[in-house]
């Protein structure tokens, strides 16, 4: 399988990019973990928002994909207004799209958005922000230690 490493330097660059684009217009962040819980809390810091919250979600056995989601742990946003969702990446964007829509089934009068950090033209839901295009794999500095 093709790879690219994702270092920490690159990652604070695209942290400062996101936070730019999002900077007074949301008021709470949600992670979808584990992969978007590095950039949800980068951003909090980024921008002084301490609203950080986390769904938990499980769609890989290592780099093996399953074939159904898990999600649980739906944080309670009811005095929230304009939400960021964010993970590391939109692949098959399977994660994203029922998160999404178990979010917005749940808080119908709340504005979502969605960030990621990168992309891939074939998923199936494409994030609101991105900031990075690739169909290989990836491999985060937070998962090498």
């Amino acid at each position: 399988m093709n790879k690219i490493f994702y270092d920490y330097k690159t990652f604070t660059d695209d942290v400062k990019t996101i936070g730019n684009q999002i900077s007074g217009k949301v008021d709470s962040i949600v992670a979808i973990s584990r992969g978007g819980l590095t950039l949800a809390h980068f951003l909090g810091e980024y921008l002084d928002i301490r609203q950080v919250y986390a769904i938990n979600t499980i769609s890989y056995n290592g780099e093996q994909k399953l074939k159904d989601i898990k999600i649980f742990g739906i944080p309670n946003l009811e005095d929230s207004k304009n939400v960021i969702v964010v993970d590391d990446i939109s692949d098959s964007g399977r994660t994203l799209k029922n998160v999404m829509q178990k979010l917005k089934e749940k808080y119908p009068k709340i504005q979502f958005s969605t960030a990621t950090i990168f992309y891939n033209e074939k998923t199936v839901f494409k994030p609101n922000i991105y900031i990075r295009k690739s169909e290989k794999w990836i491999d985060f500095f937070w998962e090498k230690f």
